[in-house]
C-alpha cells in the first residue's frame, strides 16, 4: 500500500469506530460509577479492536500493539466497572 492510503484507511476506520461508539456514551447513559466505567471500558475495547485491525491490514506492528494495549485498558475499566457495582449493591442490602 502507498504511504498516503494508509493512514488514510487508519483514519477512516478509526473515525467509524469512534462514530459507532457515540451513541454508548450519549447523555442518557446510567449515572452509577460502574455503569460509567463498564461504558468507557466497551468504547476503549471497539477501538483498540479497530487499531488492531487497521494494524494487521496495514501491517503496522506499532499500531496492532497500541490496539492491543487499548483493548487490555478496556478490559480492566469494564472489571473496574463490575468492581463498583458489586460494592454498590453490597453497600444498599
Amino acid at each position: 500500500m502507498s504511504s498516503i492510503r494508509i493512514p488514510a484507511l487508519r483514519c477512516a476506520l478509526l473515525g467509524l469506530v469512534l462514530v459507532a461508539a457515540g451513541p454508548a456514551l450519549a447523555d442518557d447513559t446510567p449515572t452509577t460509577a460502574g455503569a460509567v466505567d463498564r461504558l468507557k471500558g466497551l468504547a476503549n475495547e471497539a477501538v483498540g479492536s479497530a487499531k488492531r485491525g487497521v494494524g494487521n491490514l496495514t501491517e503496522d506492528e506499532a499500531l496492532k500493539a497500541e490496539g492491543r494495549e487499548q483493548k487490555l485498558r478496556g478490559q480492566a475499566l469494564q472489571e473496574r466497572g463490575k468492581a463498583k457495582d458489586t460494592i454498590e449493591n453490597a453497600l444498599d442490602k
